[in-house]
């Protein structure tokens, strides 16, 4: 296939990529299927053998009814945060009818144009490992389609001249040596190689912004783990399949299994409801934090010791192996008694919630993989050891709910409740506090049980207004009964909050997925959720959650596809992928390049201490004295000019090579020629020194008629030593001494008739 063919098969392969890229990044397959076939079809359409295309004046229809139909469906339907990706579609189905359409110059602009913004466009709404790959293609694809377009134009231009010329034309490109084609590739090569590596070091020279705000705008989706909850937005929560971490479970006997339950796991503590944003976080202020070091042998460090200082009992163990998710959020099931991480590790562990998080100011990535020793059941020294720090406040101190119109609703819930709970009576004014909890706990378990069975269980809440005025904790309990996990756990800590119940809602993941060959949870990006806690001992809490578990299930399963047992093949390096490049920003640049100047300090101290050390050892042996270091000065400043001699002779050599075009030939045949054909490259250097210089592109004896051509005496004295060296060159002739010596007469010759010559030109 020749070049110019290239061009029109690597156009279209341009923009197919640019789709299926863009489609990767939506997470559409439809779209990635239908565009991809619509791709091919007029691919077939249009360059087979018919050559069909859309007529222009179709092609704008389709144009103008596309446009009209976007802006339409996003005026409508969509929101501000979707504006990138109806931006995308709309850029997609351009190109469609862009490929049907008549192919010219200024079509193959516009192609390219499109499918370049249509990439930007999927930067910006991914920074998955597969789109980032296809990015990677499309960039060096794109490279060599815009040097093959340059060629093309060339063509062109070539084809116009020889009309006006009568047959004759210029050549394309100005072409050194005989083979364009492998040449070329090796120029595209070179230039991909130039931009990759000029985009690594912009990357690490100019990261991201470790945080960018968007003033304020609401998310009409949510995925994955948060540390607040929204109520205004999130309407929709997706249910990607991106595999976030594995985990490992072991009961007590070291033996991997399932949990007799779905596993917890606490990623953040949310104590405090905006009701003017309507939205749970957390307040940190005030809140003392400690920390550890782990270990760096992969031994278990203590989070807390007992009153006598032996280390505290666990009944279980969590390995947690990463996927996709580069956090410094270490995900624990209640509550972490030990740690112990992949490399060593500065760990924080707040004693007011028992959440961990990787505090390390030395690391530039994440960690690959953690275990804790947990125990679900904390008993109260144990709670007390690892709450040391926490803030003590009595029970009751501090609940209620903000929104006085849940009070009705929450003391309607439990009348109805307990006509068919047994719940145990109001415990008395002077009774003790573990009385209260314990009633807590069984109102909190029974108010759960009774909104499983009477709410549902949605992903979407896009169908349900909003009603002004009306706190969406309300609408939900009042009016819908129905939404996803964070909507039910606010239900639920807003009706206990209300009934006087101390509680807060906890977000992170629920480990749902088994798998029994792996004999590991695989916990998913669509695995995020929302339960509440309730205090029940002085630093105690006992989760309860009452979104129905059995929904759960069925999205879980609904969702399972092929495709998910073979994400372990890149886990790892999506691992890599998320956490050093996505969450490479300043800090993490900071980081890095202390880490890289600490290091080059100390390995080059440490390498000079050990030369010094030596250098002084052999003066010792040697008997030098003082004048050992003068001597090995001595000895360096030769090394270092034996070196550098050896050196130029290598740059010589290699010059040599390149300008008798032997350097593809075997390393005793460049040997050869360069023994036997000594005099031809001292002709070559003569002329040079006088300022006439082989051109690449030029045989010898064509270079001879050139010269000739030039001055007939210079090219009359080069030509038998052309004829002399191609018998060396291709005869594989070695040159007798008589014809050693007539080789030297022709060099002898040729300086007097250069000497000659500028003679005669100082005289003009």
């Amino acid at each position: 296939m020749t070049l110019l063919r290239q061009y029109r098969v690597s156009s279209f392969v341009l923009v197919l990529l640019a789709m299926v890229a863009f489609s990767i990044a939506e997470l559409d397959f439809a779209m990635l299927f239908f565009s991809v076939v619509l791709a091919v079809l007029a691919w077939y359409v249009t360059e087979g053998p018919r050559g069909r295309t859309l007529p222009e004046w179709v092609a704008n229809a389709l144009i103008l009814a596309l446009l009209g139909y976007s802006g339409f469906e996003f005026v409508v339907r969509g929101t501000i945060e979707d504006a990138m990706g109806s931006l995308g579609r709309f850029l997609l189905w351009l190109l469609l009818i862009k490929l049907f359409a008549k192919r010219t110059r200024h079509e193959d602009r516009q192609r390219f144009t499109l499918a370049t913004m249509l990439v930007l466009t999927g930067c910006l709404e991914s920074v998955d490992l597969s789109f980032g790959a296809l990015v990677l293609a499309y960039a060096a694809l794109a490279a060599w389609t815009a040097m093959l377009w340059r060629l093309s134009l060339g063509a062109d231009a070539a084809r116009a001249a020889r009309a006006t010329e009568h047959g004759f034309a210029p050549p394309l490109e100005i072409t050194f040596g005989r083979r364009a084609s492998p040449q070329f590739r090796w120029m595209a090569l070179s230039s991909v190689l130039l931009i990759f590596v000029g985009s690594v070091v912009g990357f690490f020279l100019f990261p991201r912004f470790a945080a960018v705000g968007l003033g304020g705008m609401t998310q009409g989706s949510v995925t994955g783990f948060n540390d607040e909850i929204d109520l205004r937005g999130g309407d929709r929560i997706t249910e990607s399949r991106r595999e976030l971490f594995t985990l490992q479970w072991f009961d007590g006997q070291s033996e991997a299994g399932p949990s007799a339950r779905p596993l917890l796991l606490r990623g953040a503590v949310l104590d405090s409801y905006d009701i003017g944003g309507q939205r749970w976080y957390s307040r940190r202020g005030g809140q003392s934090v400690g920390t550890l070091r782990t270990a760096t042998n992969g031994d278990m460090t203590p989070l807390a010791h007992s009153e006598t200082g032996e280390a505290l009992t666990a009944r279980f163990r969590a390995r947690f192996e990463m996927r996709s998710l580069a956090s410094d959020v270490l995900f624990s099931v209640y509550a972490p008694v030990a740690i112990a991480t992949s490399e060593s590790r500065t760990v924080s562990i707040d004693p007011n919630t028992l959440l961990l998080r990787d505090a390390s100011d030395d690391r530039g990535g994440r960690l690959w993989y953690y275990e804790l020793l947990t125990n679900p059941q904390p008993d109260a020294p144990l709670l007390a050891s690892l709450s040391k720090q926490a803030r003590s406040r009595p029970s009751g101190a501090g609940v209620g709910f903000p929104v006085a119109e849940v009070e009705p609703i929450a003391r309607r819930i439990v009348d109805e409740v307990s006509r068919t709970a047994n719940l145990p009576p109001e415990p008395e004014a002077g009774a003790p506090p573990e009385a209260r909890w314990t009633r807590n706990r069984e109102v909190a378990r029974a108010i759960a049980s009774w909104m499983k069975s009477n709410f549902t269980y949605t992903t979407d809440l896009s169908g349900f207004g909003r009603i002004p005025g009306e706190d969406p904790i309300v609408s939900f309990l009042e009016r819908y009964r129905s939404g996803h996990c964070e909507y039910f756990a606010s239900a639920l800590c807003a009706v206990l909050r209300s009934l006087g119940i101390e509680s807060r809602i906890v977000t992170g993941f629920i480990a749902l997925e088994y798998d029994e060959r792996a004999r590991s949870y695989t916990v998913r990006e669509s695995n995020a959720h929302a339960w509440v806690e309730v205090r029940t001992a002085e630093y105690g809490w006992t989760a309860v959650d009452a979104t129905p578990e059995e929904s759960l299930f069925a999205i879980q399963e609904r969702n399972r596809s092929f495709a998910d047992r073979f994400r372990w093949i890149y886990s790892r390096l999506e691992f890599l992928w998320n956490s050093s490049v996505v969450s490479y920003d300043a800090s993490t640049q900071e980081e890095f390049a202390q880490r890289m100047q600490s290091g080059w300090y100390e390995a080059l101290a440490s390498r000079f201490d050990v030369i010094n050390s030596r250098m002084q050892a052999i003066a010792q042996s040697l008997s030098l004295g003082s004048a050992g270091k003068i001597w090995f000065g001595v000895i360096g400043v030769g090394l270092a000019t034996a070196g550098l001699a050896m050196l130029i002779r290598f740059v010589q050599r290699r010059g040599l090579r390149m300008a008798l075009r032997i350097d593809r030939l075997p390393p005793r045949e460049q040997a050869r020629i360069q023994r036997d054909a000594v005099f031809y490259i001292d002709a070559l250097r003569m002329l040079g020194s006088a300022g006439v210089s082989k051109p690449a592109h030029l045989s010898a004896r064509g270079f001879a008629e050139a010269l000739s051509a030039r001055d007939a005496s210079i090219g009359a004295a080069f030509a038998p030593i052309a004829e002399a060296y191609y018998k060396v060159r291709y005869g594989r002739l070695s040159p007798s001494k008589s014809e050693a010596s007539a080789h030297s007469a022709l060099i002898l010759a040729l300086r007097e008739v250069l000497r000659h010559n500028s003679r005669a030109r100082k005289t003009d």
